[in-house]
């Protein structure tokens, strides 16, 4: 096509903050950097000038569905019911290894292309790649075959996917352009779109080790990719907003949080707040399917929490596992699985109550003990990592076990890494009110309201959750 602009027309218009761009200019500008005619440092003066000026909700739909159109986009056979959940990242976030399988046992399809950690968060391929044999790697048509026969496939994007995206974010990593809302939503909703889901839900989350660190910044970010998602026809797209200070769940690391995921699978048992963000997001998610349409999203609740007490998740979790080349004996007998090399445990200062775990240092020590990575395409290490036996709000004597760590490096990382947790830990003596980890639910039609955990969820033990 005949470029309506050229770069420095493209800056200026941003930059002086002259008027919206036209589809035209957004498909013309996709088109030629993702071709190599645009050079990096132009597209990243107007990234920059993106950051300062922003867009409008019209100007980021486009963008995105152009940054969809760079690559492949996957077709589906019709009569597949499609739903697909995204989080915005955060420690110990390990909601997706029971979700898929969950939904899919609930006989919904989902298809789930995640990503690796970085800095202070984990990735859903890393845990997954601690499976011996697990293939995130797939081609799309592996990828529909396991989503069309199992029910879910959780990989990787291929390398055809929405390589525009590709190639602006790893510029946006090192130009400083990776926290502008327009930005952040046509990177997360582009890859979303491109799996073909018919409806997406968001999982939004906020506070210190969050990117999101006020409610108000996550609501602002959850309404731009509503908007952007909508605009391009994954209908309806909602967000969940969550709490994302302390860890979630008990583990943070590679194996270990796949091992806490099987746990919660095959028995039931595991921390209350990890439990019950799987079940609203689970819920939400046949909400949206059109599987469900005389079902109460309460019902729906109940409906989720019935498949993974029954084993039904782990049965779906497993196939899926196998499909993708993994190796099933690791999940039913995780005592199998190799050791870190070298163990520590942090202890409780005083009697009293957990008060506080600040997450952010906990993701951070995470990463010193190999668990994470600081560079993209790091190794990590898949037995590193920290096992929480308390959370906040729990009570504690004096020298009780808070948590252990593990490590496969030596030159007193561990040691240093003790010390760090141990700081990263409050206590008191009165006990501790700790909120649910679901705050609102965000939609185009009603915006954002506070959500009201499910009775069945606020009443549970959060040793056995009731069953």
């Amino acid at each position: 096509m005949t470029p309506p602009l050229n770069a420095v027309s493209m800056i200026h218009i941003k930059r002086w903050n002259q008027r919206p761009h036209t589809d035209e200019e957004l498909q013309w500008w996709i088109e030629a950097y993702t071709s190599g005619a645009i050079p990096e440092y132009q597209m990243a003066a107007w990234l920059m000038a993106v950051c300062w000026r922003g867009m409008t909700p019209e100007e980021t739909a486009s963008l995105t569905k152009h940054m969809v159109l760079s690559g492949d986009v996957v077709k589906w056979p019709s009569g597949l019911n499609l739903v697909d959940k995204h989080s915005t990242g955060g420690v110990g976030d390990k909601i997706s290894l029971v979700l898929a399988p969950l939904v899919a046992a609930c006989g919904v399809n989902v298809p789930m292309m995640a990503g690796r950690g970085l800095d202070h968060t984990g990735g859903t391929l890393d845990k997954l790649e601690s499976i011996p044999g697990y293939k995130v790697n797939l081609s799309l048509e592996e990828f529909k075959n396991i989503v069309e026969t199992v029910g879910c496939s959780i990989c990787s994007a291929g390398a055809d996917m929405v390589p525009a995206d590709r190639k602006l974010y790893a510029l946006r990593d090192v130009t400083g352009t990776v926290a502008a809302i327009p930005l952040q939503t046509a990177s997360i909703v582009s890859k979303k779109i491109a799996e073909g889901p018919q409806t997406l839900v968001l999982d939004v989350k906020y506070g210190r080790a969050a990117f999101q660190d006020s409610m108000e910044t996550a609501e602002e970010l959850a309404h731009s990719m509503i908007k952007t998602a909508e605009a391009n026809g994954v209908t309806p797209t909602t967000a969940v907003l969550t709490r994302m200070d302390q860890p979630i769940g008990y583990a943070v690391g590679n194996w270990l949080e796949v091992k806490e995921c099987i746990q919660i699978m095959r028995t039931g048992k595991g921390s209350q707040d990890l439990l019950q963000l799987i079940l609203v997001l689970a819920a939400q998610m046949l909400y949206q399917s059109k599987k469900f349409p005389n079902d109460s999203f309460e019902q729906l609740v109940e409906l989720a929490r019935n498949k993974l007490k029954s084993g039904a998740a782990y049965t779906k979790f497993r196939k899926m596992v196998e499909a993708q080349g993994g190796a099933v004996t690791v999940l039913d007998h995780p005592q199998v699985y190799p050791k870190a090399k070298s163990e520590k445990s942090v202890l409780a200062k005083q009697d009293g109550y957990v008060k506080d775990i600040d997450a952010l240092d906990i993701g951070r020590v995470s990463v010193s003990l190999g668990a994470g990575r600081m560079i993209a395409d790091e190794p990590v290490s898949a037995t590193a990592g920290i096992w929480f036996d308390k959370k906040v709000g729990d009570a504690v004597s004096k020298g009780d076990v808070i948590c252990s760590l593990y490590t496969d490096l030596e030159g007193g990382v561990i040691e240093d890494a003790v010390e760090r947790v141990s700081n990263a830990i409050q206590y008191c003596k009165d006990s501790v009110k700790v909120p649910p980890i679901a705050s609102h639910i965000v939609s185009s039609d009603q915006g954002a309201k506070d959500f009201i955990m499910p009775e069945i969820l606020e009443k549970q033990s959060s040793s056995i959750f009731g069953w």
